[in-house]
């Protein structure tokens, strides 16, 4: 039980730093901090001039960035719900069906919160029309590659997943569709959504187990 309350306790710093990485960002991005946008815009920059006009570049980032899409990563937690249920893992299945629920209303939503414009070139590779940040690519992918580590003991699983979400987030840059404060902004989002929650999951675990002594020991 300590060794499980340490833990916990190590966890939620973790979340405590998340959260307030991803304050920094988003007030940077909101007072249009000037070191900030010079950063993103040179970046932006020389990302989509190493695409642009490349066929073979802008195809594998297109192939990036569809399947590291937020709606296939929300089918891979699914099915990561599903596995944890076989398994007879309820509380992971059920943790992991309500983290994608809320990365799919979060990630959205917060895109309202600056409303900030995307990138804008005269002659685009990509047209899209909702706002810049967050990333929802960079955020979904995020949050499934650090759900994933959370449930999946195999480190080459780990660092596969976690490789995906940064393949994805640059993608999205490359692509000329994101700053790479968007992206930054996703991931450290993405991070906090399923380390926030499987930390209210380990909270609560000690708490079920000792009510259910306590059932038994009354019904005894």
């Amino acid at each position: 039980m300590a060794h499980h309350d340490e833990a916990t306790g190590r966890l939620w710093r973790v979340v405590a730093v998340l959260a307030a990485c991803v304050a920094v960002v988003t007030v940077a991005v909101a007072t249009s901090w000037g070191p900030l946008l010079r950063l993103d815009h040179a970046v932006t920059r020389s990302a989509f001039d190493a695409t642009y006009g490349h066929g073979g570049r802008t195809a594998a980032w297109r192939f990036v960035t569809d399947w590291g899409s937020p709606n296939p990563m929300r089918v891979v937690l699914l099915l990561a719900a599903a596995v944890a249920q076989a398994r007879r893992r309820a509380d992971l299945a059920v943790w992991l069906l309500a983290l994608t629920l809320l990365e799919a209303v979060v990630a959205p939503a917060s895109k309202l919160l600056l409303d900030r414009a995307r990138p804008s070139w005269a002659d685009p590779i990509t047209v899209l029309g909702s706002a810049s940040y967050p990333s929802g690519h960079a955020t979904a992918a995020a949050t499934t590659a650090v759900a994933l580590a959370f449930v999946v003991r195999r480190a080459a699983v780990r660092w596969c997943a976690g490789g995906v979400a940064l393949l994805v987030a640059a993608s999205r840059v490359f692509l000329g569709v994101h700053y790479l404060s968007d992206v930054a902004g996703g991931l450290l989002l993405g991070a906090l959504l399923a380390s926030a929650t499987y930390a209210v999951l380990l909270t609560a675990r000690p708490r079920s187990r000792r009510g259910r002594t306590a059932s038994a020991r009354a019904a005894a």
